[in-house]
């Protein structure tokens, strides 16, 4: 992810992002934050008010460059299919380079310490989402279920990758796996989507 406005507000971000990963965010305090970034406590509040403010400058930040990527590598000209295709990869590719941060971004998707700036900007993400997928059954290529139904499918597998693929990444080092789940995943997401079955990659 791109960095923040400095080298020490950077170091306490990926330090707590790393303890509300594998603690949780209510089991993190603001010592071990400090602690694991190198910095003194009283340093740490100077960048951040309180541990909710890294938090959600966390959320926020992770939130904004994943829709930045989709807003860059799809096309809204092409075709559903193609837009589809562009889509799952982009999401792919970030979910297996950040999975940690979207991983952050999947356990907490509605922690009430959310503020509504992260709320807003997490509702942007659905939107997007809700918005392709309703274009897709305009065109009538997409089955013509309820767009709630088929956001579940469609985020929701995306949200579900991102914490297997986090597991694998930091308890196996597989992305000969990675690559596996992808793969599968692009097929069968999109074969349950319509009533086309159309394979993108053949497994192997």
């Amino acid at each position: 992810m791109a960095t923040l406005t400095s080298d020490k507000t950077e170091k306490i971000c990926q330090a707590a992002l790393r303890l509300f990963t594998a603690r949780g965010y209510a089991e993190t305090n603001v010592p071990s934050i400090a602690k694991a970034a190198g910095v003194g406590v009283g340093t740490l509040y100077r960048y951040f008010k309180n541990k909710e403010g890294i938090f959600n400058t966390l959320f926020q930040q992770v939130l904004r460059h994943f829709l930045d990527e989709l807003e860059i590598r799809v096309q809204p000209s092409d075709s559903v299919q193609d837009q589809y295709s562009q889509l799952f990869d982009a999401s792919a590719t970030l979910l297996i380079n950040y999975s940690a941060e979207l991983h952050f971004v999947s356990l907490n998707a509605f922690n009430e310490v959310l503020d509504s700036t992260s709320r807003e900007a997490r509702e942007k993400v659905i939107t997007y989402f809700t918005d392709f997928l309703k274009n897709g059954q305009r065109q009538e290529v997409f089955t013509k279920a309820d767009p709630d139904t088929l956001l579940v499918l469609l985020y929701g597998s995306v949200e579900m990758m991102a914490s297997q693929l986090w597991i694998k990444h930091e308890l196996y080092s597989d992305p000969a796996a990675e690559t596996r789940l992808v793969h599968q995943m692009k097929n069968l997401l999109w074969n349950a989507l319509t009533v086309e079955r159309k394979v993108f990659v053949e497994e192997v």
